[in-house]
């Protein structure tokens, strides 16, 4: 598989990734990625987490000393879950380049997708700037909510918008 193969696999993904993923979701495609790009590239380490393997996304972006090496580092956590760990490395990436682009997917997603939850949409629209910190606490208090209610559902979609945001702009990079 090269590269390309790899992305447009992870981009044919029918359903966004749960939020705290039980497994790989493809070995295969995981092999791949092991095999094309370098240890310490944020590329490979945002890919690894698009493909749910947060041991290998974790691993290299622990070694990647700069504002996206600790966002990936943050995602990372946010889906294992370790909610405490997950702030403290958005702390450390705080305003990310791509956080204006996740806020406007977030609203971009409640307008066409989950119109229910206004809540949510005001919350968002509170801040001129994304708030990865209450990202980690919608996804902290989803736990005792079901798969399929809008909530989760709204955070699954947004968080895979999310990775691959991050997965785009560091292939935009390399």
């Amino acid at each position: 598989m090269d590269q390309a193969q790899c992305l447009a696999r992870l981009k044919s993904r029918k359903e966004p990734a749960p939020l705290v993923p039980k497994s790989v979701w493809d070995a295969d495609l995981d092999a791949a990625i092991e095999r094309l790009w370098p240890d310490r590239d944020p590329l490979k380490s945002a890919l690894f987490l698009w493909n749910d393997n947060l041991t290998r996304a974790h691993e290299i972006a622990q070694e990647i000393k700069t504002r996206t090496g600790s966002y990936l580092h943050g995602v990372m956590h946010r889906r294992e879950p370790d909610y405490e760990n997950a702030k403290y490395w958005f702390h450390k990436g705080v305003d990310h380049p791509n956080f204006p682009t996740v806020r406007s997917t977030a609203l971009e997603l409640l307008k066409e997708k989950f119109t229910s939850l206004e809540d949510v949409r005001k919350a968002i629209e509170k801040s001129q700037t994304w708030d990865a910190f209450r990202m980690v606490d919608w996804c902290q208090e989803s736990e005792r909510r079901r798969a399929d209610e809008p909530v989760v559902m709204f955070l699954c979609a947004l968080q895979a918008r999310e990775i691959e945001l991050l997965a785009n702009s560091e292939l935009r990079r390399s």
